[in-house]
């Protein structure tokens, strides 16, 4: 079934969501406000777009063009409708493509590649219970983290950035798998729940196609206060 909702506090942005795909959560927009836009940022892509909820929410704090890729039809349909419905067709285009193959001819197009990607690996014998469209957004079944990170490297210009994020437990797998193809992180920021919370969940990151070394680890966000309700900062990421 399909729900129209407003897209958190953010003023008259509203989108389409499918019950029985994955929806957008708080990682999305986290991530879109991780990302640094300034006047050099010229041309982003959003890999996996899920329903366009991040090129949504950056098309509020750039005029820049926003390409989205997503995968799976139902999906990117719905992405495409989220994108009319909020009147930004001439600024998001959206492709319904694998991004393996979207990437062949697209060599140094973009200057930020940003990616909420699936969290989990996949096992030999691998079961799942949710939907085929919530099982291709959580698990590595048709996008791996090597796969990203090798389009992404052909996606991006020189100066170009990738940002993800991505679950703590995999944190020594990202950095080293993006080392090896030649990005150095040059910003990392953990992610709690709360400031009472032992270990981080996820983090975000900020990588560059660069030989020079050197990585700053940001302050911790914490998402929640004590009493569940949202943090100061959180609430500010809420709002135009």
């Amino acid at each position: 079934m399909k729900l129209k909702n407003n897209l958190l506090c953010y003023k008259d942005l509203y989108i389409y969501q499918e019950s029985n795909h994955f929806n957008f959560c708080l990682d999305s927009v986290l991530l879109a406000r991780f990302v640094v836009l300034n006047s050099k940022t010229k041309r982003l892509i959003d890999v996996g777009t899920n329903n366009c909820v991040i090129p949504l929410i950056l098309s509020r704090y750039t005029s820049s063009k926003i390409t989205a890729v997503e995968l799976q039809k139902s999906s990117s349909d719905i992405a495409n409708e989220n994108v009319m419905l909020n009147n930004k067709q001439n600024q998001i285009v959206v492709y319904n493509e694998d991004i393996n193959q979207f990437c062949i001819d697209k060599n140094n197009m973009f200057d930020v590649v940003i990616c909420n990607p699936p969290f989990f690996k996949v096992s030999k014998g691998s079961k799942f219970k949710e939907s085929q469209e919530i099982s291709i957004a959580r698990h590595e079944l048709k996008l791996t983290l090597d796969q990203l990170i090798k389009s992404s490297r052909i996606l991006l210009n020189n100066e170009g950035k990738l940002y993800m994020i991505h679950l703590t437990d995999r944190f020594d797998e990202v950095i080293t798998k993006l080392c090896d193809k030649g990005f150095v992180a040059k910003k990392v920021r953990f992610i709690y729940s709360k400031k009472s919370s032992l270990k981080s969940d996820k983090f975000l990151v900020e990588a560059k196609l660069s030989n020079k070394q050197g990585c700053t680890i940001m302050q911790p966000l914490y998402v929640h206060n004590e009493d569940g309700t949202y943090t100061d900062e959180v609430k500010k990421y809420f709002k135009d």
